[in-house]
């Protein structure tokens, strides 16, 4: 595989438009908003989609989704229309969901196939010997809605729940404050919530991601994964998420934009004006990248000021403090205290 065909671009047409966007339309125009008004800007008509083949680019996709958030009245449409997402109907990428034996296999099956089952929030899956980690990352100011990132989480959450038969203890951390409509959050989501967090993150104890699951199949289930094997862009991410990845591989090292430039083949402009077409930028990347591992080390392995800015490469701590508070709007000491959600991880 070359690296041209590691990721798409955010006008390329590779999502299906008659799964998870049919299924917000519908909750739209249930409420009484004309089909109009929810596809404003999106460049699609309403009777394209009853087709079954329309295909929409990540551009569209955000478009919908911020048209969604406008429109609707009903804070409780995003959990609804997350809680609906999976197992879904997306062929072998759903049959590898609804026949999952434990958590693991379901977070391997969203990570391989995150195109099918998981559009525009993007999973980072992190694991480490006490906790597993799920990053929604939001690579553009598109992405960074509430109302997306309510639909992922409820997603992941709900499903999670259907699979085990009980309610899986899920924490949840969010990057934006907490809003009026909080109690949507407690009723979808349980009381285990941050707010003013940075990055947008669930964790569970990791001893959660092996439990069986009595609604797994590991016959059904292996059949659908050799069949998913098929699946050419199963691989695919966007280019801002890739760009991501790489930097957060190199986060101990000063990498710059013409250093990733050349890493990908393309020039320092090339890359530039993709990203910007993707509605991002490369520090916003990079600032994003070492903030999720300065969260990492602060509240989870319990790192000091210091321990940080030496991994990450700053010249001091000093330098460190004056990043952070830039990245998240309060100093490392702040984020600690304010943050009791993590708490029980440090020590």
């Amino acid at each position: 595989m070359t690296s041209a065909t590691l990721w798409y671009e955010s006008d390329e047409r590779i999502f299906a438009a008659h799964h998870q966007p049919a299924m917000l339309i519908d909750m739209l125009r249930s409420r009484d908003i004309c089909s109009h008004k929810i596809l404003r800007g999106t460049g699609l008509f309403y009777e394209d989609l009853l087709a079954g083949q329309v295909l929409i680019s990540e551009n569209q996709g955000l478009a919908l989704v911020a048209n969604a958030g406008k429109l609707s009245n009903e804070p409780e449409i995003s959990f609804r229309w997350g809680s609906s997402w999976w197992p879904g109907h997306y062929g072998a990428p759903s049959a590898l969901l609804g026949n999952a034996g434990c958590l693991r296999d379901a977070l391997d099956a969203l990570s391989n196939h995150r195109v099918q089952l998981s559009p525009w929030a993007v999973p980072h899956i992190q694991t480490d010997d006490r906790y597993c980690y799920v990053y929604w990352l939001t690579l553009s100011e598109a992405s960074a809605s509430p109302f997306l990132i309510e639909a992922a989480m409820s997603a992941l959450a709900s499903y999670s729940r259907w699979m085990s038969g009980e309610r899986s203890p899920w924490r949840f951390g969010f990057a934006y404050s907490r809003p009026t409509y909080d109690e949507q959050y407690t009723v979808n989501l349980g009381d285990q919530l941050a707010f003013d967090l940075g990055v947008n993150v669930m964790f569970i104890e990791r001893q959660w991601i092996d439990k069986p699951w009595s609604r797994g199949s590991e016959t059904a289930r292996q059949a659908a994964w050799r069949e998913s094997l098929l699946l050419t862009d199963r691989a695919k991410v966007s280019l801002a998420e890739h760009v991501y990845q790489l930097l957060l591989r190199h986060v101990q090292e000063p990498v710059s934009l013409p250093d990733v430039a050349d890493m990908l083949a393309m020039s320092s402009a090339t890359l530039k004006r993709k990203l910007g077409k993707q509605g991002c930028r490369f520090q916003q990347l990079q600032d994003q990248a070492r903030l999720q591992m300065s969260l990492y080390l602060l509240h989870v392995r319990g790192w000091n000021n210091e321990q940080v800015a030496a991994h990450l490469n700053f010249n001091d701590s000093t330098n460190f403090r004056r990043a952070f508070k830039r990245w998240v709007g309060v100093t490392p000491s702040d984020a600690r205290s304010r943050v009791s959600l993590f708490e029980p991880l440090i020590g």
